[in-house]
């Protein structure tokens, strides 16, 4: 069976103030209050213009198994005459025909904070405060709310109500009677359940990769190191061969005294005017024996 959101909450309101100690403490039959939309279903003339509530969520999408999300209501006395009955309720609703998530305070958890600070659960439509709202004032409550990890796949978000009610009397038009009912002003939110996408791993496999050229290490290759530079000689000769030069000499050929062949030798600079005074004596010898001969003939 469905129900309308409004009846939903109409039912809230008098569960609310039935379980509030200041209802406890009221008139005989506060707990048995009408809602006023109800009484005056006959004339649908009934709209309450004293409460106004509101609620925002920190985030519209909560996480099975996450960390608590950051909520806030309010609700403020727009009338001119104080709320002497008054409470105030949060919880999560879902319209729907499956049972097992019609009680959803099963997998969405509520909590308050309270006036020392701490945090403490609320269960469904428990009363959050049941303190007289007086004309003119606002006033606020820090909420959290989480989703268990265990949720079913079937529930893929809800409502969530924050809702206040006083004690109304509606008049009837056609007779005057008057009859005390339940007057409610909601805020309403809405929040998904985003569960997380798995990515599946890839299967590793068993042939060993190739390593490609670009991948291949390369060869280590030396790095020269400096040596101690080497003066290079120099290509300057002097245009004076000194006697006392150390400097090795190109070899210089010379007569044989065996076949008249040149031999090479690696004599110093110190050799060469020998071999040009034998070079000249045996020049002289032959002119010599030339000159003798003519003068025989």
């Amino acid at each position: 069976m469905k129900y309308r959101p409004a009846v939903v909450a109409a039912a809230a309101s008098v569960a609310l103030l039935a379980g509030t100690p200041a209802a406890g403490a009221a008139e005989d039959g506060l707990n048995s209050l009408p809602a006023c939309t109800d009484v005056s279903t006959a004339f649908g003339d009934y709209e309450q213009r004293d409460l106004k509530a509101s609620f925002d969520i920190a985030a519209d999408e909560l996480v099975p198994g996450g960390d608590w999300t950051p909520a806030k209501g309010s609700v403020t006395n727009l009338g001119r005459r104080d709320l002497a009955k008054f409470g105030v309720s949060a919880y999560a609703w879902l319209q729907t025909e499956d049972p097992e998530l019609q009680k959803l305070t099963r997998f969405v958890k509520v909590e308050v904070r309270a006036a020392d600070g701490s945090w403490q659960p609320v269960n469904g439509t428990d009363t959050l405060d049941s303190t007289p709202l007086p004309s003119g004032q606002t006033r606020s409550y820090d909420l959290r709310i989480r989703v268990i990890k265990d949720v079913p796949a079937s529930l893929g978000g809800a409502e969530f109500y924050f809702l206040g009610a006083f004690a109304d009397v509606y008049r009837f038009p056609d007779t005057g009677k008057e009859v005390e009912c339940v007057a409610d002003g909601i805020g309403t939110g809405r929040f998904d359940i985003r569960r997380a996408t798995t990515t599946p791993k890839p299967t590793p496999s068993s042939a060993r990769p190739t390593p490609t050229a670009s991948q291949a290490s390369p060869t280590p290759t030396s790095t020269p190191t400096s040596a101690q530079p080497t003066a290079s000689p120099s290509t300057t000769v002097s245009s004076t061969p000194s006697a006392t030069s150390t400097a090795s000499a190109a070899p210089v050929p010379v007569p044989s005294a065996t076949g008249g062949e040149l031999a090479e030798t690696g004599g110093s600079d110190a050799t060469l005017p020998l071999a040009a005074a034998a070079a000249g004596l045996a020049v002289l010898g032959a002119a010599a024996v030339a000159f003798a001969r003519r003068r025989r003939g």
